[in-house]
């Protein structure tokens, strides 16, 4: 996760680490924030490996993914203002997703996307709010 591919690779996934990690850690704390990037980093790694097959990869997309699915998905179980996303931001990161994943970037600009660990990150932080949010929900009541 910690390998990238270029200056602006690099600069986009401390942003969106910062804006949406930022949410987690205030909310919960730096434990809960790190606990996310570890199982999420690994698993959308892992997908991404298994996906790609070739270990020829890097960055923290998946992790930023998964952090965007959690904070999504949590968010509504526990009305919080950090976990309530602008839609613009949502709209904006799934277009990415689906645009990454149809080739144009590795076509026009010569970019490869990292589309398993992007789908990957997503799915795993949606299950991890599903499940983060019904223990809040519950512990609510």
């Amino acid at each position: 996760i910690f390998l990238h591919f270029g200056l602006m690779h690099l600069v986009f996934n401390c942003l969106w680490l910062a804006l949406l990690g930022g949410r987690v850690e205030r909310l919960y704390g730096s434990m809960h924030l790190l606990l996310l990037v570890l199982v999420s980093g690994a698993i959308s790694n892992l997908i991404q490996y298994s996906w790609q097959g070739s270990a020829y990869f890097g960055g923290m997309s998946g992790v930023v993914y998964a952090l965007l699915g959690y904070i999504w998905i949590k968010g509504q179980f526990v009305p919080q203002p950090e976990l309530q996303l602008p839609p613009g931001i949502l709209g904006f990161m799934l277009i990415w997703l689906l645009v990454g994943m149809t080739g144009v970037l590795k076509l026009l600009l010569g970019i490869g996307v990292a589309n398993g660990a992007h789908v990957g990150g997503l799915l795993i932080g949606m299950l991890l709010g599903l499940v983060f949010g019904l223990v809040s929900a519950a512990r609510r009541r």
